[in-house]
């Protein structure tokens, strides 16, 4: 039903958006994974959808991996270190739709609000003396949603730089639940929810670096944790993310770019009270936090023909270079990203 759904919102503006007054580049824009890179001339409204894959099938502690047994004779956080836990996370896998809009009031002015769905699926398997057999949870809902404005610093042929600020609202539910082998409904663990259920400022810095068919981009991503706790009595640390990247266009509807990030997330502060640590890591609120690096490769296509002109599609695939997480927690093995975008 929901893809249906994405499926007619897109050909709508296929259909019924077939004109642009001016033609824009295949590196008009950054790569499809980074958000609020570039403003909009005035009365400018762009469009866009992103579709993310992203698979995870290792569990690290620290940057060590650990296999299924040795997970589950770790010591939980419930238990002084006198305890393990009773179930162990195998692999997760999620899909996500992302939806955006951005439009300019002015020339020194972009306005953005982006929010998505999510569908999440976890594989767990329990411990032997409860069988050791594997058993899938499910969940899925509307993410949190982040509105923000962006300000030009400063405008030229050859640099683009601009300040973007906003604020994260907690539209994603933090009370989901699914049927587990030792209950009927069970609160599913922190990387299964949707949301944050707090309200969290943040602010960016972007620059684009014109150079021709080649160009070189950085942005710099800070998130405060600065409502408090939720309504289930945590939150979630600061989240900083610096992403450098660099596209090449080989003609004037082809590019392609490079890019590599690094994504610090804090440590969480508090806990759901109906989370029981002693199941499983991802229930635990001392595995939480961490640092990550990744490489993504990008390949961008724009209809620079009268019909359907200026549509742009982009695809970008990220792995990771190093992980390294506070306590035991699952890693991305690769993040796959799909996205359409359409300013007119």
């Amino acid at each position: 039903m929901f893809l249906k759904f994405t499926i007619t919102f897109i050909a709508f503006f296929f259909i019924f958006r077939t004109n642009a007054s001016e033609m824009h580049l295949a590196d008009s824009h950054g790569p499809i994974s980074v958000m609020g890179d570039h403003m909009h001339k005035k009365n400018e409204i762009m469009l866009s959808y992103r579709f993310t894959n992203m698979l995870m099938n290792e569990v690290l502690n620290g940057t060590r991996e650990l296999g299924t047994n040795e997970i589950m004779s770790s010591p939980n956080g419930a238990s002084n270190n006198s305890g393990t836990y009773m179930n162990a996370p195998v692999s997760m896998r999620m899909n996500m739709h992302m939806f955006g809009l951005m439009l300019a009031p002015t020339d020194y002015l972009t306005l953005m609000i982006m929010s998505g769905y999510m569908e999440k699926e976890m594989i767990q398997q329990r411990m032997a003396m409860s069988g050791g057999k594997r058993f899938q949870v499910n969940s899925q809902g509307i993410s949190d949603t982040r509105i923000s404005g962006l300000f030009n610093l400063y405008h030229s042929k050859k640099i683009n730089a601009h300040l973007g600020i906003g604020l994260s609202l907690p539209t994603g539910q933090i009370d989901k639940t699914d049927v587990t082998p030792s209950s009927l409904e069970t609160r599913l663990g922190y990387g299964m929810q949707n949301g944050s259920g707090t309200f969290d400022p943040f602010i960016f810095l972007n620059n684009v670096s014109d150079f021709g068919k080649i160009k070189v981009g950085e942005q710099i991503f800070f998130k405060k944790s600065a409502s408090g706790k939720n309504s289930k009595d945590y939150k979630y640390g600061n989240y900083f993310d610096s992403t450098i990247w660099a596209s090449y266009r080989w003609v004037d509807n082809v590019s392609t770019s490079l890019k590599f990030n690094y994504v610090y997330q804090g440590n969480m502060r508090g806990a759901d009270n109906e989370m029981n640590p002693r199941m499983s890591p991802i229930m635990d609120s001392n595995n939480i936090g961490g640092q990550r690096f990744d490489l993504g490769f990008g390949l961008n296509f724009i209809n620079t023909n009268s019909f359907l002109k200026n549509h742009r599609i982009g695809i970008e695939i990220l792995v990771p270079l190093y992980q390294r997480y506070k306590g035991i927690q699952m890693a991305q093995n690769f993040k796959t990203m799909l996205g359409w975008q359409y300013a007119f």
